[in-house]
């Protein structure tokens, strides 16, 4: 299963003659300095009004920054002057389907494959647009052409579900996407199991540590090496299409991720002076393990936004984040207590560390990565703030809640760039949330 359709600079484009200004333009795009992209783009607008794509190129950095109106109106000029400009029709759907407008982005998308049966991102993006909506049974019907067309369609699998021959064939897994999604979907592992079958995982060598202590898996192989013989075998995140899930029926046997005990008891001795209600925080998507191709501002937080919260009283803060967005530790606000923990999964593996910790936290409020993945499968409460735009496919449309992790909650924001807007909102249920303990 592909990841999140592509956003902003990286929406389906139609074919540039460069002038200077316009590469001007497109510098400053593709460096989300979108309000000085619009300038060049409005400037090379005004001496050639049928440029269409500075209007197409417009569109995008207005959807970057949430001008609902003015994004649509771009890319339907485009379609005014050309009717078959796919590109802009795709990139039209999009827009309705990230303000929210799911129903006119999914008519949208049957347009274009009216017109083009073999597009294939429209194909694609329904599935997608149809899940995000809610409605799975249409959604993995769709789905089912990418799966098929990339050999993801894991046939043998269903062969054997189909004839209820599960029981001792050996069934390999292997992971597609980033660290969170193989989090996300290793649960499937433990359907398989359960089902009677010997489960061998191809994973990340960063979650051998931690998928090691799941025992319904039978091998481990780090991604790369050479794979034993088997029966059947699936990605990961195709799971979801082969049982044909829905939210009423996505496996929930939470937790299905487990901290070491020895650590866990290590970090509530470390942990054990400190009475206040305990919250961990993750405000950056590591870019070295992100796959979405989203640009990473899209799904961070400013480490300073999480400041608005540091009058809460008796409250601890603990940092869960790694590698990028660690910087930002040496300009947070003196007035923000957040206690960081040096060398943290350096001796124990990636992960082993900060899964004991959240185990002995109150509360986890974390962005869309990974580590919203590890708390969700620990079982343990925590907060996912979301970015703008409409949903992962994953976080169904109009909902805050998760159907795949009963200990979650999605704040969303409204507009881009948000983050005090929701954080304030965080702040106001955090405050129930400790009233209610």
């Amino acid at each position: 299963m592909i990841k999140k359709v592509i956003l902003l600079t990286t929406l389906l484009s139609l074919p540039i003659n460069p002038t200077p200004l316009f590469e001007a333009a497109m510098e400053h795009q593709n460096n989300e300095q979108f309000a000085q992209a619009i300038e060049c783009y409005e400037e090379i607008l005004r001496s050639n009004p049928h440029n269409m794509n500075a209007y197409f190129q417009a569109g995008c950095c207005y959807l970057a920054l949430g001008e609902k109106e003015k994004t649509l109106e771009a890319f339907m000029k485009v379609l005014e002057e050309d009717p078959l400009a796919l590109p802009a029709k795709y990139n039209l759907a999009y827009s309705h389907k990230a303000f929210g407008n799911l129903d006119t982005a999914i008519e949208l998308y049957k347009e274009i494959i009216a017109i083009a049966p073999d597009y294939e991102p429209a194909q694609l993006a329904l599935g997608f647009a149809y899940i995000t909506n809610g409605d799975f049974e249409n959604g993995w019907q769709q789905h089912q052409r990418y799966l098929k067309r990339s050999g993801k369609n894991g046939d043998a699998l269903r062969s054997l579900l189909e004839k209820e021959e599960v029981v001792y064939k050996r069934i390999l897994l292997h992971p597609e996407g980033g660290l969170g999604d193989t989090l996300n979907f290793i649960r499937y592992a433990e359907v398989l199991k359960n089902m009677g079958a010997d489960i061998m995982v191809a994973c990340q060598k960063q979650l051998i540590p931690l998928l090691s202590r799941c025992t319904y898996i039978d091998q481990l192989i780090p991604c790369g090496s050479p794979t034993p013989a088997h029966d059947a075998d699936a990605t990961l995140m195709s799971l979801p299409a082969i049982f044909n899930d829905n939210a009423d029926t996505v496996p929930q046997e939470i937790p299905y991720l487990f901290a070491d005990p020895t650590l866990i008891k290590y970090w509530q001795q470390r942990m054990s002076d400190d009475t206040n209600f305990k919250v961990g925080i993750c405000w950056q998507v590591d870019a070295y393990n992100d796959t979405s191709k989203i640009p990473i501002a899209r799904r961070g937080y400013p480490l300073e936004s999480f400041a608005v919260l540091s009058d809460l009283e008796n409250v601890s803060f603990y940092s869960l984040q790694k590698y990028d967005g660690t910087e930002q530790l040496a300009t947070l606000p003196a007035h923000f207590k957040l206690q960081v923990f040096e060398n943290l999964d350096e001796k124990s593996g990636p992960f082993m560390d900060t899964a004991a910790i959240i185990k002995n936290l109150d509360l986890v409020i974390t962005v869309d990565t990974a580590i919203a993945h590890l708390a969700g499968a620990l079982g343990c409460n925590v907060w996912l703030l979301h970015p703008y735009a409409t949903a992962d496919w994953r976080w169904i449309h109009g909902r805050t809640d998760s159907y795949w992790y009963p200990t979650m909650r999605i704040f969303k924001q409204n507009k881009p760039f948000g983050y005090e807007e929701v954080l304030e909102e965080v702040k106001k249920e955090f405050r129930k949330l400790v009233t209610n303990k």
